[in-house]
């Protein structure tokens, strides 16, 4: 998106981190699945010179959370479900499905993204974080959410933890306001906002410490 700078999610801009997110995961998924259509029309495109048209099982090597991890997949599936389903990384979760929740968020190269309309085999290449790399250390996000009360049900938590830890990445000294901008893409049904932006700000003051 040329009028989205992804590089200043946590700062007050004209479109929202929800609009990036949505947009960067549908925008892989369209380059992938016109690939067979584009092919099509195409006969005459050299072998290599196109786009590569994916069908039946695909082995695919993702890395997640630094560790390279092989799986075989169809070319529809989600990252989202390879990682839950393949490869038994089940921090983010399934909630809405749909890119408007946030639960499913992961981090990819550096930038937050639903992951439940992100496929897997455009990810290959790219480092993929999830809340299982986080730790629970004192000067960790997971710790701020747990001090702060900022979970209710908890399934909207690990996606509120994986955006807050790209925030805080790349704006290490939010005020409340580039917090909630920030965490615009996440959803919380139980409405613990006040916990979450408290958690927040508490993670960038200990993380300040490092």
């Amino acid at each position: 998106m040329a009028e989205h700078d992804p590089q200043h999610q946590g700062r007050l801009t004209g479109h929202s981190r929800r609009d990036f997110l949505r947009g960067s995961s549908l925008a892989a998924a369209t380059a992938v699945l016109t690939g067979p259509a584009q092919a099509a029309r195409d006969e005459t495109t050299l072998a290599g010179s196109g786009p590569t048209v994916l069908s039946g099982q695909v082995k695919i090597t993702l890395k997640v959370n630094g560790e390279s991890r092989q799986c075989t997949v169809e070319p529809r599936s989600t990252l989202l479900d390879t990682l839950r389903n393949r490869l038994d990384v089940t921090g983010p979760k399934r909630v809405c499905d749909r890119a408007s929740c946030g639960a499913c968020t992961t981090i990819i190269d550096g930038d937050p993204v639903y992951s439940c309309t992100t496929l897997a085999v455009s990810c290959q290449g790219k480092t993929i974080e999830t809340p299982e790399s986080f730790g629970s250390g004192e000067k960790s996000v997971p710790h701020a959410f747990h001090q702060n009360d900022a979970l209710m049900c908890g399934y909207c938590t690990p996606g509120f933890v994986t955006a807050c830890e790209a925030l805080l990445r790349e704006n290490p000294d939010p005020t409340l306001e580039e917090v909630k901008r920030g965490l615009d893409g996440n959803i919380c049904r139980c409405g613990t906002y006040i916990g979450v932006f408290r958690a927040a700000l508490a993670a960038a003051t200990a993380k300040k410490g490092d």
